[in-house]
């Protein structure tokens, strides 16, 4: 399975339109898919009571009115919290109720796992990977998500389990990633290069069949040329309405 878009660099909308709307919140998704992202990456944190809900770190500290872990909170408690600020309240939204938006456009969505294995997490880790797909497969989307994580365990059990029944996303060079036990050569459908100016990452990829994707850092047009020349498929980024514009240009 590959992902077709248009004839130009794809553009995934980092957490949202997280640069002019609170990162993670269905207003940030819905007006990523105004501004015409071909893509909305997210995070995913399974919950005390094992909802699966979309916010980047583990504590709720930096994006919300409240304090705590995620993991030691219940959905309805995460869902009293205020994501947004006193002019708009913002919930932190639900994985689900980001695929049941997604299924009513033509968007592709990065799911981040971000329950990492350890040997105290392995069930929470699993079940929040397979608990992904469940609802990933409800909503009939298997051929419109990437599989995401920094963990290389979280890509590997999905991979050892469904071949390449779905797109994997790791990081290169391959070191960003932790639990490194099978080359993500195998198995990777892309990438997203750290020192992306640096022709050479994107030659591997490129010579392994593994997409070259760059990532938010990535805001000039200047450097942005750069990357497309060297053969950048997608650039993940905060503004993408100003992606989009720079790409036009």
């Amino acid at each position: 399975m590959t992902l077709t878009f248009k004839d130009r660099m794809a553009v995934a909308a980092h957490r949202g339109d997280s640069y002019n709307y609170y990162e993670n919140t269905m207003t940030a998704f819905e007006k990523a898919i105004e501004a015409g992202a071909d893509m909305i990456e997210t995070d995913v944190h399974l919950t005390k009571d094992n909802y699966l809900v979309l916010i980047h770190d583990d504590k709720v500290d930096r994006t919300t009115n409240g304090a705590g872990r995620v993991c030691e909170m219940t959905l309805s408690e995460l869902k009293a919290l205020n994501a947004g600020d006193s002019a708009k309240r913002e919930e932190i939204p639900t994985l689900e109720c980001l695929l049941a938006l997604a299924s009513k456009h033509n968007i592709t969505l990065n799911i981040e796992i971000k329950e990492y294995w350890s040997e105290a997490n392995e069930e929470r880790c699993i079940k929040c990977i397979e608990d992904t797909l469940s609802l990933v497969e409800k909503y009939s989307l298997g051929n419109k998500i990437v599989i995401n994580s920094f963990d290389a365990w979280v890509l590997e059990y999905v991979y050892k389990k469904y071949g390449k029944k779905y797109l994997l996303h790791g990081f290169y060079p391959y070191w960003e990633m932790s639990h490194v036990s099978i080359n993500p050569d195998e198995y990777l459908y892309c990438a997203c290069i750290f020192d992306n100016e640096n022709k050479a990452l994107y030659d591997y990829l490129i010579e392994k069949n593994i997409e070259p994707w760059v990532g938010a850092s990535v805001t000039q047009k200047s450097k942005l040329d750069t990357c497309l020349k060297y053969g950048a498929k997608l650039i993940t980024t905060n503004n993408p309405g100003d992606i989009i514009n720079k790409l036009k240009g």
